[in-house]
């Protein structure tokens, strides 16, 4: 006589706590409602943007610095961190932040022309906060 077998229940684990749960790497930006137009363009704006605003932040505080003695070592240093910097923040984050700015996106029809162009001032601004968001996030470890 065969001993009766209970079935034991799937149980799923959680994901290990070092498992990367957001981001491009775990498939976020598939999960982000999306527009019908590609940002890809101006996600690059907005990097653009983010390059030149970070470098400004740190040009302006090594002006008070030793090395404001030398402007050139000045401007090669901001530029370089200016990069890294944004470099970091969108770092993982790119189809994130495109599938975000995706949704603003307008233009189609016989008004394309303007529209576009107002897109080109509209979506890298979007773009251009919603990454410094996510890089908060990404600082402050959520």
């Amino acid at each position: 006589m065969p001993l009766a077998t209970r079935r034991r229940p799937i149980v799923v684990q959680p994901p290990p706590f070092d498992e990367v749960r957001i981001g491009d790497a775990a498939g976020e930006y598939r999960r982000i409602p999306r527009g019908p137009h590609r940002a890809w363009a101006y996600v690059i704006v907005a990097f653009t943007f983010e390059i030149c605003s970070l470098s400004e932040i740190v040009y302006g505080l090594l002006r008070h610095t030793k090395t404001a003695h030398n402007p050139d070592a000045t401007v090669l240093l901001s530029v370089a961190a200016g990069i890294l910097l944004s470099m970091w923040v969108f770092n993982d984050r790119w189809r994130s932040i495109e599938a975000f700015s995706s949704r603003f996106c307008i233009g189609s029809g016989r008004v394309a022309l303007i529209t576009t162009h107002l897109c080109m001032l509209w979506v890298p601004s979007i773009a251009f906060v919603y990454a410094n968001y996510r890089g908060l996030r990404k600082l402050l470890g959520s």
